[in-house]
């Protein structure tokens, strides 16, 4: 049975303990399905109890026009508190998309982003090149970083490579400049981004060595590039770094999102032989997330410490597992009732603390390590304020 086969009938759950588990493993999982994503607008929209985390974990995989529809129907309907959850989806509508439904959006997005779609359908090489020179530019001066601007170059690195507009050896030679270089320009950075997209192998190796660098936007370039290929070949290159505390937080990620027995084999291998407690809760994670029998043993040994690091809701970590792939365990109920006493503790602390905040932000005594972080980084707290 593949992992999509095991999350299909769990997808939209009653449990949304368990429907959380899914949402987490499918976050930076590629190959999701995108009638699957529609459905799960839906679910969304039909369900206020998990609407907040299913828009907050589909926010990486493509919306098609089906699901489109569901979010211009179901936006106005929505707590106005949540709502930006939903219209950063917009972001991931391709270009020709959005101008199909341009009346519709208009609302919703920012006027010169339809300049910037009708560019990318309808430039030229020079005007696209002209724009994503400047826009790096403007990323390279401004004081902090610029989510939006970030984005944007990454629309336009992406039209670059699938014209054709850029080769292969321009892209290496790029990245290839500053691998002795202490820091990574954001234009090295697009072009490892480019040399995902171009799903080269031969570059895998040098992507890997990259998770020693201490930069979390190179960081998750370099994650989202490997994590595509989805081969054995980037499990087998990111094996040594789950053992170095220092680039295992990235590393278990790339691992736990490849589905392959091999990827499972090097988790069990890697859990072995780290020693700090935060380095195999973060091991467990990634291997309750592969939902493979074959790592039974570890997870089953893991559950039976007696403390975990604060940063992973463990309970409902193994809860989500046993129960997808119907596993029975003696504690199972246990672990439920701690994960939902967690949960509704940290609701109704946000429901207090809710005239205070308007975007509904995680409370320090519920954040997962792959929730978005509080810091409004637009990164994961495993890989921002919680590494």
């Amino acid at each position: 049975m593949t992992f999509l086969d095991k999350i299909k009938p769990h997808l939209t759950s009653n449990d949304f303990l368990i429907q959380e588990t899914v949402l987490h493993t499918i976050h930076d999982y590629p190959f999701f399905p995108e009638d699957w994503t529609k459905h799960l607008i839906e679910d969304a929209f039909k369900n206020n109890e998990t609407q907040d985390a299913i828009l907050i974990y589909i926010d990486h995989q493509p919306i098609n026009e089906d699901a489109v529809n569901v979010l211009i129907e179901s936006i106005p309907t929505m707590d106005k508190s949540n709502a930006h959850l939903a219209i950063r989806l917009f972001d991931n509508v391709e270009p020709d998309l959005a101008l199909k439904y341009r009346v519709q959006l208009e609302k919703y997005l920012p006027k010169d982003r339809w300049n910037l779609y009708e560019l990318l359908i309808n430039g030229t090489e020079e005007e696209v090149y002209t724009e994503y020179g400047e826009t790096l530019a403007s990323l390279e001066h401004v004081d902090s970083f610029q989510h939006t601007l970030y984005i944007k170059a990454k629309m336009l690195a992406a039209r670059i490579v699938r014209n054709g507009w850029i080769t292969e050896n321009e892209i290496s030679s790029v990245i290839l400049e500053e691998m002795n270089e202490d820091w990574f320009s954001l234009n090295r950075i697009m072009n490892v981004y480019m040399l995902g997209l171009m799903k080269l192998e031969k570059y895998i190796p040098t992507l890997a060595s990259l998770l020693e660098r201490d930069d979390d936007i190179l960081l998750e370039e370099v994650s989202a590039a490997l994590i595509g290929f989805q081969s054995d070949k980037v499990v087998e290159a990111i094996a040594p770094y789950l053992k170095r505390s220092e680039s295992l937080i990235y590393a278990a990620s790339i691992v736990e999102n490849i589905k392959t027995d091999l990827a499972v084999a090097v988790l069990r291998d890697a859990y072995l032989h780290v020693v700090e407690l935060e380095d195999q809760d973060l091991i467990f994670e990634a291997l309750c997330h592969q939902l493979s029998e074959a790592a039974l043993p570890e997870i089953s040994s893991h559950m039976e410490k007696e403390e975990f690091s604060s940063l992973i809701d463990i309970e409902q970590t193994a809860y989500g597992y046993f129960s997808i792939l119907n596993l029975s365990h003696p504690e199972l109920g246990s672990w439920r009732n701690q994960a939902l006493e967690r949960e509704m503790y940290y609701r109704k602390t946000s429901n207090k603390e809710s005239f205070i905040f308007t975007p509904p932000v995680r409370n320090d005594e519920k954040i997962g390590r792959n929730d978005p972080c509080p810091c409004g980084s637009g990164k994961k707290y495993k890989k921002c304020c919680g590494n």
